[in-house]
C-alpha cells in the first residue's frame, strides 16, 4: 500500500479503536481522494481481495443486474416486489443522488451513517491486513467490498447487486454465482471504456453471465441480442429476451387523489397477459419493469415463493429517484446522460400536459455526447425557455464549451433566437426559473444525475 496512503488508514483506525467518532463526511472525503492512490485493479485482483473477506458471496442469493440504462430502475422493482412478499432485501447501486449511505439499501431504505461509518472502518483493517504490496480498492471497488461486508454482516435474504460501469471487468463480477444474470437496454455510453460499437458494449455487458446463470435481457437491438445469446450458449445459460411486443395498452393516467401512474399490460413467460400499473409519468419504466417482471418469474421457477398480488402491489409502491420524478407539483428531474436516455426523456416529456410553457434546465459532464444530445434537445422544439448551468463537479462542460454546442445545433437546425440563459452554478438556475415560472408551467431538468441530485439536495 502507498505509504501515505497508509499513513491515512491508520490514523483512521486508530482513532476509531480509541473511541473517537468518525464522522460520514471524513469517509466521504477519503473516498473522494483514493483516484489519487491508487487504479483499477483485474477482476482477478478483485476475486482475490474477495476470497480473503472469506467469500461472502458464497452465502447470499444475488440478482446481478448490468447495462446502459435502466439499471437502477430495474433494481427497485426487482427489490420491492420481493419485499412485498415479506423478504428482507438489500440493493447496492450507484451512483448516489445526494448522500453515499443511498447506495447500501436494506428494505428501499439507505443505512444509517453510523453502520456506513462501522462498516467502512472494518474494511480499512481488512485492507490494511491484506498487506499486498500497492493494493488498495479503487472508488468503486472499496464500495463494492464495503457492500460484501454490509450484508454478510447484516443477511438479507436476497441482494440485488447492480454492476459499476461495465460488466466483465466490473468489480460486482467477482461474485460466483448469482441466481440470475439481467441485462436492461444497451446503447451508446462510456464508450472510452466499453467499446465503440452495441456489439462491442454488449459484450462487456454480457459478461456478467455467467455458466448455467439463467439471463434476462432486453431485446431492443440486433446486434446486442446476438452477442448476448451467443455468450449464454456457450455457458450453457437459459436466455429469455424480452421484447416491446410483450407490453401492450400503455396509458397514462391518474387516480381521485391526483396521483398520476402508468397503466399496462404485461405478457409473461408462460404467454398470460397481466393488467399492472407504475408509479411513474415515464413510459419508458414499462419497459424496465418487464424485465424486472421476467426475473422475478425466474425466481419463482427457483423455488422463490411469491403471487401476483405480491407482484402488482410491490410494482405500484416502487419508486425510483431522479427518473422522471416530480419533486414538486410542475417540477421533473430527470437523470438522462446519453442519446438514449434523452430520446426517452423527450417522449416522457411530450405525453406530459401542461397548460402553460414547459423549461428545460440542463447541465451535463463532459465525457457524454453532449452536441448531439443538445441537438436532439433543440430539435424537439418542446422547449420555450432552456436555462443551462455549470454542475458542481469538475467533469461539467464549461459555459464556453455550453454555449459553442447550442449555437453549433441552432445553425445546424436553423433556428434562431432560441431562448437559452447560462448559469455558472446549479442554484442560481433553479432560483432564475423558479422565479420567471408562470401558473401552469413546467419545468423539466435533465441531462446527468449529478443535476438531478443537486436539485434535489437544494429542494
Amino acid at each position: 500500500m502507498l505509504e501515505e496512503l497508509e499513513k491515512s488508514v491508520s490514523a483512521l483506525i486508530s482513532r476509531a479503536d480509541n473511541g473517537e467518532k468518525i464522522m460520514l463526511s471524513e469517509c466521504d472525503d477519503f473516498l473522494n481522494h483514493i483516484p489519487s492512490f491508487t487504479n483499477k485493479h483485474t477482476i482477478e485482483d478483485t476475486r482475490l481481495f474477495l476470497e480473503f473477506l472469506g467469500n461472502p458471496d458464497e452465502n447470499m442469493k444475488i440478482i446481478h443486474v448490468a447495462g446502459t440504462n435502466g439499471k437502477g430502475s430495474v433494481c427497485s422493482y426487482v427489490s420491492s416486489v420481493l419485499m412485498k412478499a415479506g423478504y428482507k432485501v438489500g440493493m447496492f447501486t450507484s451512483p448516489h443522488l445526494v448522500k453515499i449511505t443511498e447506495r447500501f439499501c436494506i428494505d428501499s431504505k439507505p443505512i444509517s451513517d453510523g453502520l456506513f461509518v462501522e462498516i467502512f472502518i472494518e474494511l480499512l483493517k481488512r485492507v490494511l491486513e491484506y498487506d499486498k504490496e500497492d493494493y488498495f480498492p479503487t472508488y468503486f471497488e472499496y464500495l463494492f467490498f464495503m457492500a460484501m461486508l454490509l450484508y454478510d454482516v447484516y443477511p438479507v435474504d436476497f441482494l440485488v447487486l447492480e454492476t459499476g460501469l461495465g460488466g466483465r471487468l466490473d468489480a460486482t463480477n467477482s461474485v460466483k454465482k448469482p441466481m440470475v444474470s439481467v441485462i436492461t437496454e444497451i446503447g451508446f455510453d462510456h464508450m472510452q471504456y466499453l467499446g465503440n460499437t452495441i456489439g462491442e458494449i454488449a459484450g462487456e455487458k454480457a459478461g456478467i453471465i455467467k455458466p448455467s446463470v439463467p439471463v434476462i435481457f432486453f431485446d431492443k437491438r440486433e446486434e446486442a441480442t446476438e452477442v448476448i445469446k451467443r455468450r449464454a450458449l456457450e455457458l450453457d445459460s437459459r436466455v429469455v429476451a424480452v421484447e416491446k411486443k410483450d407490453i401492450t395498452d400503455i396509458t397514462l393516467s391518474q387516480d381521485d387523489a391526483g396521483n398520476k401512474y402508468i397503466a399496462f399490460s404485461y405478457k409473461s413467460l408462460y404467454d398470460k397477459y397481466v393488467d399492472l400499473k407504475l408509479s411513474t409519468v415515464a413510459r419508458y419504466q414499462t419497459e424496465n419493469a418487464a424485465i424486472a417482471l421476467a426475473a422475478l418469474e425466474i425466481l419463482k421457477s427457483q423455488g422463490v415463493e411469491l403471487s401476483e398480488l405480491d407482484i402488482r402491489e410491490g410494482l405500484i409502491s416502487a419508486r425510483w429517484e431522479g427518473r422522471m420524478e416530480e419533486i414538486r407539483p410542475g417540477i421533473y428531474v430527470d437523470g438522462a446522460h446519453n442519446l438514449d436516455g434523452i430520446t426517452a426523456f423527450l417522449e416522457c416529456a411530450g405525453d406530459i400536459e401542461c397548460s402553460g410553457r414547459k423549461l428545460m434546465l440542463f447541465g451535463i459532464v463532459g465525457d457524454k455526447q453532449y452536441p448531439t444530445i443538445i441537438r436532439k434537445i433543440l430539435e424537439s422544439r418542446q422547449f420555450e425557455q432552456l436555462f443551462v448551468a455549470v454542475l458542481e463537479t469538475n467533469r461539467s462542460v464549461s459555459i464556453s464549451d455550453l454555449k459553442s454546442a447550442f449555437g453549433d445545433a441552432e445553425d445546424e437546425l436553423g433556428l434562431i433566437g432560441v431562448p437559452v440563459r447560462y448559469y455558472s452554478n446549479v442554484r442560481d438556475a433553479i432560483t432564475d426559473i423558479i422565479t420567471v415560472r408562470k401558473s401552469g408551467d413546467m419545468v423539466f431538468a435533465t441531462g446527468s444525475l449529478y443535476l438531478a441530485g443537486q436539485i434535489k439536495g437544494m429542494m
